[in-house]
């Protein structure tokens, strides 16, 4: 090897290790971005660290451009289908909000973000609905969805004390 390969490998090595240590650190966001999935566009293992990080951090936005990569090996492709999974959902549920968009035919296998479980319950018509909020209860857990100029808002509540609020367009 040259030096120039050896200086180039070193600094491959040093962002891998860069993205496993912020991950490690649950520094999602700052792993999620499109240079990221520009620069490892051959390399499965770190596109899926990258999309894993894009739904942790609700950056959606991103996972198409991830998905359409995932396709050389097995856990890519199991990856894929997670990462497409959410995106749909994503969508789907935009679409019912925003346009009353008839979701009940659609299937789609079981995650435990927060789309899944809003999805599956509205898709099963097993919400309330009051005055402009579509409410889903999970346990100890409801989640109030609305809409918010181009938004779909999901509110997350524990005991009546909001604990997250989501926001998707």
């Amino acid at each position: 090897m040259n030096k120039l390969s050896l200086i180039l490998l070193f600094f491959v090595t040093l962002s891998y290790a860069g993205i496993v240590e912020d991950f490690m650190n649950k520094k999602y966001a700052k792993i999620c971005n499109f240079n990221n999935i520009r620069t490892y566009l051959k390399d499965e293992k770190m596109l899926s660290i990258i999309g894993v990080s894009c739904v942790r951090s609700d950056k959606l936005f991103l996972l198409p451009f991830i998905v359409n990569k995932l396709k050389k090996t097995s856990y890519g492709r199991k990856n894929a289908i997670y990462f497409i999974t959410i995106f749909m959902e994503k969508k789907l549920l935009y679409s019912y909000l925003f346009d009353d968009f008839d979701i009940s035919s659609f299937s789609f296998p079981k995650t435990d973000y927060i789309l899944s479980i809003v999805f599956d319950a509205v898709k099963n018509k097993k919400y309330v609905r009051k005055d402009n909020f579509i409410i889903v209860n999970d346990k100890n857990i409801s989640y109030y969805i609305y809409k918010k100029n181009d938004k779909m808002i999901i509110d997350k509540f524990e005991k009546d004390k909001l604990i997250k609020r989501y926001w998707y367009r």
